[in-house]
């Protein structure tokens, strides 16, 4: 548990409103994006790099050392230019392959209890305080999941005055389903469509007669979602057709990728939503602007209605996050 920074907080009700405030670290596996946030929870600055905790590897005789490096490389400027700075990250810096273990909260949860949960690490840079993440334990009939990054992007989507039930869609390498009410988890589940597209597009037979392209090609994919939607439980035999079809002419070798997305995609969607209650409420679809667009094109196809989201949700759950926490002041403290 952090507590209150009185120093912090009073540095903050002497800045002018740009003045940053924080710096909020959404940290992945593969990814590192950098915000430096201001008083009301605006992104002053943004930046985006490789160096996911993969750049470090797992036989490193100096574990904070090296991410210290990788956190100075990214945001040390910033650091020089104003600063000391509270620093909060989410994401895989608190797994177990991460600088250091920050735990899951179990479910149901209320996300504004997040704050009351944070690890907190000494590296060269500074104290770096890491948001847990949300675990779902087994039951007869479903198997445990987990959540590491996602829940700060949550919290910065959902509205807590939200009454009714909502389902958000975090499309990535491992896409989450979660259900909420408000700002209250209640439920999830992950799919590794993502992954087994990179997979099979860059390692088995197909990828040999793909033609890579930044192309979007909206008949291959719309044409993959119907194979893949249709008969989700024969995605595995529909799969090859990615093959055949190119050897009889029917497909083109630079719409092979696409097709594939809509089969693997559309064979999700349309699992999740025999899970999913019938809702005029519409899905809220929070990715890159690529993945956004391909899951609200399979939702619509079967007839849900889609609402994007900001895709900097994540800097303002982590803003909430250390507001929760202490470690920036709210306007209840700035008023005091």
């Amino acid at each position: 548990m952090v507590e209150r920074l009185p120093i912090v907080a009073l540095m903050a009700k002497l800045a002018p409103p740009e003045a940053p405030q924080m710096i909020g670290l959404d940290w992945g596996t593969s990814s590192l994006r950098a915000f430096l946030i201001g008083n009301d929870g605006g992104v002053l600055a943004e930046r985006n790099g490789s160096d996911g905790i993969m750049a470090v590897g797992p036989d490193t005789g100096d574990l904070k050392g090296d991410f210290s490096r990788l956190a100075h490389a990214a945001i040390g400027d910033w650091l020089s230019d104003h600063g000391h700075l509270p620093l909060l990250a989410c994401g895989m810096i608190g797994s177990t392959q991460g600088v250091a273990e920050a735990g899951y909260l179990d479910l149901p949860i209320e996300l504004s209890a997040l704050g009351r949960h944070l690890t907190s690490v000494e590296l060269s840079i500074g104290e770096l305080h890491i948001v847990p993440g949300l675990q779902k334990t087994s039951t007869e009939e479903t198997a445990p999941d987990v959540i590491r990054g996602e829940e700060t992007q949550l919290l910065g989507l959902l509205d807590a005055e939200q009454a009714d039930a909502t389902t958000v869609i975090l499309p990535g390498t491992h896409t989450k389903w979660v259900k909420c009410q408000g700002q209250r988890v209640a439920d999830f589940s992950t799919a590794m469509s993502g992954e087994m597209f990179g997979l099979l597009s860059t390692s088995s037979i197909l990828s040999r007669l793909a033609e890579p392209t930044d192309d979007f090609h909206p008949d291959a994919f719309d044409w993959g979602l119907s194979v893949g939607g249709d008969d989700p439980a024969a995605l595995t035999s529909s799969i090859f057709s990615a093959r055949t079809w190119v050897l009889d002419g029917r497909l083109h070798a630079k719409e092979i990728n696409d097709y594939l997305s809509g089969m693997l995609i559309g064979a999700e969607v349309a699992g999740q939503l025999t899970t999913t209650a019938d809702s005029a409420a519409p899905f809220i679809v929070c990715g890159t602007a690529d993945l956004t667009m391909r899951y609200t094109r399979a939702l619509r196809r079967c007839g849900r209605q889609t609402t994007e989201a900001d895709p900097r949700a994540a800097a303002t759950g982590l803003f909430s996050i250390a507001a929760q926490s202490g470690l920036v002041p709210t306007k209840e403290t700035t008023n005091d």
